[in-house]
């Protein structure tokens, strides 16, 4: 009985310890499951504040707004920022998560849109995660105009942000006023949510960055955003403006490359249908709250459109390169800039670096993509000095950023020769700036007066131009005499600074054809058409009173046409149908003599040529038709020549350009083979 009685409390000692273990654990997990929960619950408080569903749920949060009110209890609730300064509007403590930024600027800059600079910080970082100029990072850098999306806009005089920013450690905001005047008037309210906990792990830091090309005269795709890391993009805007007014460079693919993929993962059909348009974009905005055009501006050829991706956010896990093409095969000259947002964790790769206030503000004047840079001309300067000068921070307009200046002085004269012309007559635009310290010259042209400079301004410009038309070339060269005839009373100097010459080509087109079309172009597969390969008759023999079938098996033959004015030859005013067709243009061409010449074609979209029965040129290829496109050099026999064009459609606008080189008009140009009655014997 005893030794039962002594073995009871080893029983009991042995199941109390094991219940107090059991205890322990159970303690254990239910600190970690109250530690998750409340981890998981300020995620879904992150949410709550997002989601309007959530709108009736409490908020584990404070909401703090950062202002310019005025303190003093005035009303003057603005600060003020000094040219060349930067100025901190916000800076604290978190966690927490911006919610909405609105801003309201006076300045008297009339590019501070693009002068104005914002960059946030994040979690004491010292390069920032956003910068941009202020008016791109809002919807539109070519001018304030109001509109209204779910997470950005400019609304009557305003600017607004809804993107939610969260951050762990600290948020600081810096304007910089980059323009030369004082910005008198920044208003603003930041509101940021105070959180208790922490962030979760997986929440990521939002980033904003902007990029511009101003002349995309490149084969590769225009670059929006390479990032490193781990994230997903959420939106991009996009501002064009072309060289020539036309917008025709909308037909470029966004293609978009996900963690080091060869072929992108996105891969779309169309500047216009990324922004959820079609064909084209219309004026105003139009796809709703995440995706539409802010701006247009047909006279200067501007867009500004906005595409979010909401629901369709582009993961990455490595990295991603957001491009677009620049008109379908980068085949368009254009002014691009954009704006990308999108939220990964930091660390993030630090942002190219950031370009001048010069290089950042719209386009002015619209300059010739192709033209003559003065400082690489010749100039007899009759002992008067020059420099080459770098205006990378007066504006984004002169060629390579550099213009000569003149360092003239009242009554002095210098002359300019531009050599290597091929064409018979030029129409000569010469562009010069304008400044303070700029003199007035006329220009002679084979000592006639053929125009006049008028240099000064309060400021520097580079929108000074005056044309030279008719210029004749005979002798493959020009010579131009500038005499200056004094300045402004207000101008500080003589000066001359000369930038560039167009030399744009008096152009005579073919002027007549015959047409016989259409055939057919059938697609094989995908772009790839047989049409433009595959030998039809009129390759083989041409014969003007033969009868062929046409791609829709009705009776065509050779039609004679003449060439608009504008050298344009539009077919779809001949062939029907007029989608995926090829059509063939028969001229002939007689030549006195054996003699180089050359032909000058463009076409919408592929061709080839054929010059006395032999292919000399083929282009296979989706293309907006343009003058010059191409040039082939042919080789003239004595009399007549065969000269027959092979035009490829695919899809929508189908036309062509066609001329030759004839410097002393000896080449005759006949559909019918029919000399002018002056030259019959």
């Amino acid at each position: 009985m005893t030794k039962i009685r002594n073995s009871l409390p080893l029983l009991d000692e042995s199941l109390f310890m094991k219940k107090f273990f059991f205890l322990q654990v159970t303690f254990v997990l239910i600190i970690l499951m109250c530690l998750s929960s409340c981890n998981t619950g300020f995620r879904a408080d992150i949410e709550h504040l997002m989601s309007p569903a959530a709108l009736p749920y409490l908020k584990d949060s404070k909401l703090i707004q950062v202002s310019s009110a005025d303190t003093s209890g005035g009303n003057n609730d603005r600060i003020s920022i000094a040219p060349g300064k930067k100025v901190t509007i916000m800076e604290v403590e978190g966690p927490g998560m911006i919610v909405r930024m609105w801003f309201a600027i006076q300045s008297r800059d009339p590019y501070f849109l693009r002068r104005i600079v914002i960059r946030i910080f994040w979690d004491n970082e010292s390069k920032p995660s956003v910068e941009a100029p202020i008016g791109d990072f809002f919807g539109c850098g070519f001018k304030y105009n109001q509109y209204v999306s779910q997470y950005l806009g400019m609304t009557s005089g305003g600017y607004v942000c809804y993107f939610p920013m969260p951050f762990e450690r600290s948020a600081r905001i810096e304007i910089a006023n980059e323009t030369r005047q004082e910005v008198y008037g920044f208003f603003y309210q930041v509101d940021y949510q105070k959180f208790e906990a922490a962030l979760e792990s997986d929440v990521a830091y939002f980033h904003a960055q902007w990029n511009r090309s101003i002349r995309t005269n490149y084969d590769s795709n225009f670059v929006i955003l390479k990032a490193a890391g781990k994230g997903h993009l959420v939106g991009v805007n996009l501002n064009i403006q072309s060289y020539d007014g036309r917008l025709g460079f909308l037909e470029g693919d966004e293609m978009i490359y996900v963690d080091g993929e060869k072929r992108p993962s996105i891969h779309g059909t169309g500047t216009e249908d990324y922004f959820s348009a079609g064909w084209y974009f219309n004026g105003g905005e139009f796809a709703g709250p995440y995706n539409g055009l802010i701006y247009k501006n047909d006279t200067l050829g501007q867009i500004a459109a906005y595409r979010f991706h909401i629901i369709d956010p582009i993961p990455f896990k490595k990295n991603i390169k957001v491009t677009i093409e620049h008109g379908h095969g980068n085949q368009d000259i254009a002014d691009y800039s954009s704006m990308a947002y999108w939220y990964q964790m930091e660390p993030h790769k630090p942002f190219p670096r950031f370009p001048i206030a010069g290089q950042r503000i719209p386009l002015r004047i619209v300059k010739p993509a192709r033209m003559f840079e003065a400082e690489k001309l010749k100039f007899m300067l009759g002992g008067l000095t020059s420099k080459v000068m770098d205006m990378s921070n007066e504006g984004p307009e002169w060629g390579e950023n550099k213009q000569i200046v003149i360092e003239a002085r009242d009554k002095s004269s210098f002359s300019l020769n531009i050599n290597g012309l091929k064409e018979p007559v030029y129409d000569m635009i010469l562009y010069y700036s304008l400044g303070p310290e700029y003199g007035n010259a006329d220009i002679y042209v084979n000592n006639i007066k053929a125009g006049a400079i008028a240099g000064y301004s309060p400021y520097v410009l580079p929108n000074g131009n005056v044309t030279l038309p008719g210029l004749t070339t005979l002798t493959g060269s020009v010579d131009i005499r500038f005499e200056v005839t004094g300045k402004h009373d207000l101008s500080k100097g003589y000066l001359i600074g000369l930038d560039g010459v167009s030399m744009e080509p008096r152009r005579v087109y073919i002027p007549e054809w015959q047409l016989l079309g259409p055939f057919p172009n059938p697609q094989k597969f995908g772009s790839l058409r047989r049409g433009i390969d595959s030998v039809y008759l009129p390759e083989i023999a041409i014969n003007r009173e033969k009868i062929y079938r046409s791609a829709s098996g009705k009776p065509i033959q050779w039609t004679y046409v003449q060439t608009p004015e504008n050298g344009c030859l539009s077919l779809l005013d001949y062939v029907t149908p007029h989608d995926l067709v090829v059509t063939y243009a028969l001229t002939y061409v007689y030549s006195p003599d054996i003699r180089n010449t050359t032909l000058f074609v463009g076409t919408d979209d592929g061709g080839k040529v054929f010059f006395n029965g032999k292919q000399v040129y083929r282009y296979l290829g989706e293309r907006v038709a343009e003058p010059d496109q191409d040039e082939i050099e042919l080789t003239m026999k004595p009399g007549w020549n065969t000269l027959l064009l092979k035009i490829e459609n695919n899809y929508g606008a189908y036309c062509f350009y066609a001329r030759l080189l004839n410097a002393d008009n000896k080449l005759i140009v006949s559909a019918n083979q029919e000399m002018p009655p002056e030259n019959k014997k």
